[in-house]
């Protein structure tokens, strides 16, 4: 051995292992677990959103609301075709995986930004603005790429609002 030269213990074998323990902490794991997950509820449950459906929580929260009445109340609400036979979870899904985030990161934690019924009325604002437009920004991306101006519009819109939401919430958290 000469100097200046390290060694390491456990050889390949010790990163090998070093390497699979800290797997389970990265997003890519957790991205093709979702990813093989979906592909299995596509294959075994007959599970198939229609193109471009996207992942929008105004859409997806709609479309639970609506299965979840129809299914107890049976009433004849509009279900997209992808939630007509089985409910969209992905605001569930979106809910519960970013408490389980910030819980296993001990980041779990109240924070106050002042104007709670403020916040609560501009959210239900832009719900309401997102379903009267179809406001998945994929499918108004598909829209604008078919030449329709309100997609467009619409487009511009989520874009402004994306901005002035992350000015405002740089402002609050300066304070």
């Amino acid at each position: 051995m000469t100097a200046g030269t390290a060694t390491r213990r456990g050889g390949a074998d010790g990163d090998l292992r070093d390497r699979m323990l800290r797997l389970p902490r990265s997003p890519i794991f957790y991205g093709i677990v979702v990813a093989l997950s979906a592909a299995i509820a596509g294959e075994w449950l007959g599970v198939s959103p229609p193109a471009a459906y996207g992942i929008c929580s105004a859409c997806h929260g709609r479309d639970l609301a609506d299965w979840i009445l129809d299914h107890t109340e049976a009433t004849k609400l509009f279900v997209s075709p992808a939630g007509a036979s089985w409910p969209l979870l992905t605001v569930v899904g979106v809910v519960i995986g970013s408490l389980a985030a910030s819980t296993r990161n001990r980041e779990f934690r109240a924070i106050d930004l002042g104007g709670n019924l403020r916040q609560f009325a501009l959210g239900a604002g832009v719900m309401c603005a997102a379903l009267f437009v179809g406001g998945c920004p994929t499918r108004l991306i598909i829209r604008t790429g078919y030449g329709d101006l309100s997609g467009l519009t619409a487009l511009g819109g989520v874009a402004t609002g994306v901005v002035l939401a992350t000015l405002t919430t740089r402002r609050v958290a300066r304070r």
